[in-house]
């Protein structure tokens, strides 16, 4: 056999009888013919010829060999002895075949291997060497099945895969990269993050905190921010943006309550004489601008993909804000005057609240405390000694959801998940808190909020 496409030379010795110096050898096809580029007489029985590998056509095989005595005296062989058989060449370079990441493992994910065969053989692969990722098989037509097995650290799979047709064989050096779990966390900093996600991901795991509102003394809290978790479809090489709420300015004692308390990053409205709502913290698409300090960009919903709301401020007689949740914000229980009203999937709580942004205390009414930022912000307290409630989270592009209903609790839900930390959406805790204080730069404060996101 020869391979026509390997380049370089063939030889071929050639026994025989009577053969004489100086004759000839030539390869004889079905329809042509060509001599040896060289003919070595080695003695009466044997000669030795050279001939270009790229002379001997697969069409024209099986060659005869014919020898041409100087003397013009011609001898055949009775058949033909020689065949050509290229090695298959691969149509993939060699290298990576793909990169798997921990949420999507499957093999779909990888380059199928291909190769071509100058005689139209058909073509078998087959990992002659090295290590296939476990759970991945290779397919013996160079396709790939199953489903790689979790990594606990990004490994790369070397190995060889081998290309068959006919007697022929050529081998190529391949690997498989497999991911592990990604984990991006987004604390507070006050302004909008961005985020893009892999090209080679289609959905993510998401947890998300909304602040806590702020509190005043010991005998009030400010409501816990809203907890949502699920599995969220995303586009992987599109842009997004990350809220993570501030949590709401709380203060030691009514003297320092001279004015307002600021507003929080996230929609948290800003309290009168009382502690601030918290903001709330999101996921949105594009890559605009969502929030301005308390002051949200979009005039509409279009944007919003998931929402965990944030927690009311408190109010200083007693009772604690409302906290974030779902499908409604908490609305705290009436105080010496009207309690803040949740937000809900379709409206603000009165008074104040709105599109992702919680009310702010009335400058003509003491003690009122700010509503949370959400997908509907919670109503600021509407009179004296009244606290703000929570607003709204939103999780319908989530699956497998998991939520907390809005409540009066400063405690957040989702302290369990391996994903918490840092006291994330705590309402503020007064003087006699359980909770650290080391997450906001205003004393009894609410607690900041939290993403988190994995593939």
């Amino acid at each position: 056999e020869v391979d026509s496409t390997a380049g370089g030379n063939q030889t071929v010795v050639v026994t025989g009888t009577n053969f004489t110096s100086g004759g000839v050898i030539a390869f004889v096809g079905s329809s042509a013919e060509f001599n040896a580029s060289s003919t070595t007489f080695n003695n009466a029985t044997q000669v030795t010829a050279v001939a270009p590998k790229s002379s001997f056509l697969n069409a024209q095989e099986p060659y005869t060999i014919k020898f041409t005595a100087s003397t013009g005296t011609v001898g055949s062989s009775a058949s033909g002895l020689i065949n050509v058989d290229s090695a298959p060449t691969f149509g993939v370079a060699s290298g990576t075949l793909g990169t798997l990441p921990n949420a999507n493992r499957a093999s779909s994910g990888l380059t199928t291997i291909t190769a071509t065969d100058a005689e139209g053989d058909s073509i078998t692969f087959a990992k002659t060497s090295g290590t296939i990722p476990t759970g991945i098989t290779l397919n013996s037509n160079g396709t790939w099945s199953g489903t790689a097995n979790i990594e606990s650290s990004t490994t790369t799979y070397n190995f060889t895969i081998t290309a068959t047709a006919g007697s022929k064989t050529t081998s190529r050096a391949y690997s498989i990269i497999v991911q592990a779990l990604v984990t991006q966390t987004f604390s507070y900093t006050g302004s909008d993050q961005s985020w893009t996600p892999p090209t080679d991901i289609s959905s993510v795991n998401v947890w998300l905190w909304g602040a806590g509102g702020g509190s005043d003394v010991s005998s009030d809290r400010g409501g816990a921010g809203g907890f949502v978790k699920g599995t969220l479809a995303v586009t992987g090489g599109n842009d997004y943006v990350i809220v993570v709420g501030q949590g709401g300015a709380g203060g030691d004692n009514d003297a320092n309550y001279t004015s307002a308390q600021p507003a929080s990053y996230g929609g948290g409205g800003a309290g009168y004489e009382n502690p601030s709502g918290g903001g709330l913290s999101g996921i949105f698409s594009g890559s605009g601008q969502v929030f301005n300090g308390y002051t949200p960009q979009p005039t509409d919903h279009s944007r919003t993909i998931t929402i965990a709301g944030g927690g009311g401020g408190s109010d200083n007689s007693g009772p604690n804000g409302g906290s974030g949740g779902y499908p409604n914000g908490g609305s705290p229980p009436a105080g010496v005057g009207l309690s803040g009203v949740g937000g809900s999937q379709s409206a603000g709580g009165a008074d104040g609240g709105g599109l992702l942004k919680g009310g702010s205390g009335y400058y003509g009414a003491q003690w009122t405390g700010g509503g949370g930022g959400g997908f509907y912000g919670g109503g600021t307290g509407r009179g004296g000694d009244s606290g703000g409630a929570g607003g709204s989270s939103h999780i319908s592009n989530l699956t497998n959801a998991s939520y907390n209903a809005g409540s009066t609790t400063d405690v957040p839900d989702g302290r369990s998940e391996s994903t918490y930390d840092n006291n994330a959406g705590y309402g503020g805790q007064g003087s006699s808190g359980s909770a650290s204080q080391s997450n906001t730069t205003y004393a009894n404060g609410g607690f900041h909020g939290r993403v988190v996101i994995q593939y």
